[in-house]
């Protein structure tokens, strides 16, 4: 969840600085994440200190709720937004292109596991671990070696089993536990680190490259307000508390519609993957004929020659990953396969094979090579959504 400080991004201040008589920035925010009221405080300071005006921007999701996709994002940066702010990131990015127009992040959280401090022992799934689908939570579950899994659909309805009683434990990400008790005072949450991978996220500005510009400004202010402790401040009622500690803490403000990160059942995943175009994905060409040949070998008895499905389920098209609204991601995909299958023989291929095979994958679902090589040491990180063009 790498190292996202390209070197354009520590230009300074006054070579980034804006003509005077610039239009007010158009800053679109995600205004059902669960730090919503933490982005505008921290919009509020940095483009304060940068001299810019701003304007917040409804960026009109509508009936996703929230969510939104690599292909919104993208859009909207694109017609209406001239930045994002609350744009999540795996900290573990240092695989993602330069080109990539992200500040430095202003805030960094883990995915943590979490129980009701004063439970006793949950009545019908005392050992169960609660994760929201196709979410960090579930990669993370996997990784941890926990076995016995309550896969629900977001991470709400994950935080309510707990608060409940219906299972034992959770894993989220912290700012949604936050949020939760802020809108139920009685409940308190003990937690627990989780030691994954992609445990560790981080919230940053984004923008499209032709206001790679306005990114620098805005990473200057953000590097100025950490030196100065004002961000620090702002932060605070946010960040993690020790593992050990289960006193109630300062609550951060939330707004009235700031409940559940927009991603927390998975478009995190998904918004963290916004920084690269919708259609392209990291595997080099060189990797189709191998994965293809490996896949009829060992994937295409079950799958089906044509990924088609038979015995086991469609690797291509809708059925798979719809166009728009899939919750995969490249790296969740990847993280299965290479534990669980083949079938006969599961997490037995070495890792070149797997990265060869997942290159296939996204070729036949139809994402063009960026050239950039599928590496088995860090598929499992990738954080592209896994939409398929393939009808």
């Amino acid at each position: 969840m790498r190292n996202i400080l390209p070197a354009a991004m520590l230009l300074t201040l006054a070579a980034a600085a804006p003509a005077a008589n610039s239009a007010p920035v158009r800053l679109c925010s995600f205004e059902h994440s669960a730090t919503a009221a933490l982005d505008r405080q921290v919009a509020k300071a940095v483009f304060e200190h940068a001299g810019l005006a701003y304007t917040m921007v409804d960026p009109r999701l509508g009936g996703t709720h929230g969510k939104a996709s690599a292909a919104d994002v993208a859009k909207l940066l694109a017609t209406r937004c001239d930045a994002f702010i609350g744009v999540p990131v795996p900290r573990r990015v240092g695989h993602l292109r330069p080109a990539s127009t992200l500040s430095i992040p202003y805030f960094d959280s883990d995915f943590v596991k979490f129980r009701v401090a004063s439970a006793q022992p949950a009545a019908h799934a005392p050992d169960s671990v609660a994760v929201a689908y196709a979410s960090p939570a579930q990669i993370i579950a996997a990784q941890e070696h926990d076995t016995a899994f309550d896969v629900l659909a977001d991470t709400r309805a994950v935080i309510r089993a707990v608060a409940r009683g219906d299972d034992a434990s959770g894993i989220a990400w912290y700012p949604s536990l936050v949020a939760y008790e802020q809108r139920h005072p009685q409940v308190h949450f003990r937690l627990q680190p989780t030691h994954s991978s992609i445990s560790q996220w981080q919230l940053s500005f984004l923008t499209d490259r032709s206001h790679a510009a306005l990114a620098r400004r805005i990473t200057a202010s953000v590097r100025a307000l950490r030196q100065d402790a004002a961000l620090p401040r702002l932060i605070a009622p946010w960040r993690l508390r020790s593992d050990s500690d289960t006193a109630p803490r300062t609550r951060a403000p939330l707004a009235q519609d700031a409940v559940y990160h927009p991603g927390d059942g998975g478009s995190m995943l998904r918004t963290a993957g916004s920084v690269q175009a919708a259609a392209t994905a990291d595997f080099a060409q060189q990797q189709v004929g191998p994965g293809r040949q490996l896949f009829a070998t060992d994937c295409a008895r079950c799958h089906g020659a044509q990924l088609q499905g038979g015995t086991a389920p469609a690797l291509r098209g809708p059925g798979f990953a719809p166009s728009t609204g899939s919750t995969m991601t490249v790296g969740g995909i990847y993280q299965y396969m290479s534990t669980n299958m083949p079938a006969d023989k599961p997490g037995q291929l070495q890792a070149q094979q797997y990265a060869d095979i997942m290159a296939y994958l996204l070729h036949a679902n139809g994402y063009a090579p960026s050239g950039l090589a599928l590496d088995p040491a860090h598929a499992g990180d990738d954080q592209t959504p896994f939409d398929s063009f393939a009808k």
